[in-house]
């Protein structure tokens, strides 16, 4: 049998992704292969993809052309969104082994199995089929100070411009129990921050009949020096237990939410088969501020999608002002073939793009003001790199990039800083205390 000994990864899309990515990461180096840039000659290729718009699939496609020119002779395995959706272009590319989002922590025993029979491999299930949790555990992060835990995959909510459930499957969630017990071994190995990821995570709910809520209290009651920092969520499933336990937790829980919003307009939001209006969602986040002023929401959307008019373009620009998300994804919509919006009449290209533009635009313009506001406060920041010039990167609790000048070694450190000044999105400051 061939002897291999290295490996390259590449992974795109979401903290999901991030999550699995490392999963595959820590089985082939626990089974004696040594990690390579993604450019430099390997073994074994591994492309983690995406599938969320059309941009996603042409880097997705584009990536898993790459390997074949730097090593004629590596073993390529393609694995995520693309793969699961798009088995059949997958098959047709230089590809050895494919899969979908199952199998992800069986890659060593594929490549073995490869190995043997020196033919492709394909195996991509049908995930609306899957009813239980697929294994998974990860207490290591080579390259991060933060750590992921997968709590829940799948969606049910078969939003009419979203591929998701047929790449990822129905909801389905990790046992809360085992949940804990990787927390406790990410915090003995030092981590100081904790991210909740999901597909749709505050849908979290286990066999056990445990809920998100249930989740977020027993994670509250662990002892050590860490903070959870949470995910994607959606806005109809935060409840005010779940406001209450993270407003009045700082210490543990990040002051900072990724709610989707996706349009501010609620003719859009209804032909999205979406499941609240703005009403709900500027209610929502009124309670959450009422509890935590300065807390910052980040947020996904949507412009241009297929029955968005100028009218309802403008009265989103005016719920954005309203509601102020520190910062926003901004996606122009794109056809996912399957989907009951890919049947509606599109709009021009220059139509979505002067439209993102404005969306952008605001969104700069609001998140300057909302640094701005922090200019003069004590953050609480974890960081994570430095640059030559000992100036240190790290994230506040509310997810705002913090710039410190040090000749310490702060990384994976938590530090309080007193914010002096902005430059761009990047606040400055200094360390309070010794």
């Amino acid at each position: 049998m061939t002897k291999l000994s290295t490996f390259a990864l590449y992974t795109l899309g979401c903290k999901v992704n991030l999550y699995e990515s490392n999963l595959v990461k820590n089985d082939l180096i626990s089974n004696g292969l040594i990690e390579v840039p993604f450019t430099e000659k390997a073994d074994v290729y591994i492309i983690n993809t995406c599938s969320v718009t059309s941009t996603a699939d042409a880097k997705s496609r584009n990536i898993i052309n790459r390997p074949k020119r730097i090593n004629k002779d590596a073993i390529v395995i393609v694995m995520g969104c693309f793969s699961q959706t798009n088995e059949v272009e997958c098959k047709n590319l230089d590809v050895d082994i494919i899969i979908g989002n199952k199998y992800k922590n069986n890659i060593y025993s594929l490549i073995n199995e490869f190995l043997n029979q020196k033919k492709q491999i394909v195996k991509i299930d049908n995930l609306f089929l899957e009813k239980e949790f697929e294994s998974s555990k990860v207490d290591s992060f080579r390259d991060n100070t933060r750590a992921f835990i997968k709590i829940q995959d799948g969606c049910n909510f078969m939003c009419s411009y979203c591929i998701i459930p047929f790449s990822r499957g129905r909801q389905r969630s990790k046992r809360l129990t085992d949940i804990i017990d990787e927390t406790k071994k990410i915090i003995d190995n030092g981590y100081k921050e904790i991210v909740l990821t999901g597909v749709n995570t505050a849908g979290f709910l286990d066999n056990d009949g445990n809920n998100f809520y249930d989740l977020l209290l027993e994670l509250s009651k662990l002892k050590g020096d860490f903070r959870i920092r949470i995910s994607s969520v959606e806005p109809f499933q935060i409840t005010n237990d779940i406001i209450d336990l993270i407003t009045s937790n700082k210490d543990r829980f990040c002051q900072h939410w990724h709610i989707c919003l996706q349009s501010g307009s609620d003719k859009v939001l209804d032909a999205m088969n979406r499941k609240y209006y703005t009403n709900d969602f500027y209610n929502l986040i009124s309670t959450i501020r009422k509890k935590s002023p300065k807390t910052t929401f980040t947020t996904d959307y949507i412009v241009g999608f297929p029955v968005e008019d100028e009218n309802d373009h403008n009265i989103s620009k005016e719920f954005l002002n309203k509601i102020n998300f520190f910062d926003m994804h901004i996606f122009p919509y794109s056809i996912r073939k399957g989907t009951a919006a890919s049947k509606l009449e599109q709009l021009l290209p220059d139509v979505k793009q002067k439209r993102f533009n404005e969306i952008k635009e605001l969104s700069i313009n609001i998140k300057s003001k909302i640094l701005d506001s922090f200019i003069g406060d004590e953050l609480d920041v974890l960081f994570e790199t430095n640059s030559n010039s000992n100036i240190w990167m790290g994230h506040s609790s509310e997810y705002i990039c913090v710039h410190v000048k040090s000749d310490d070694n702060l990384k994976n450190k938590l530090k309080k800083i007193k914010i002096k000044r902005r430059i761009g999105e990047v606040l400055f400051g200094e360390i309070i205390g010794i």
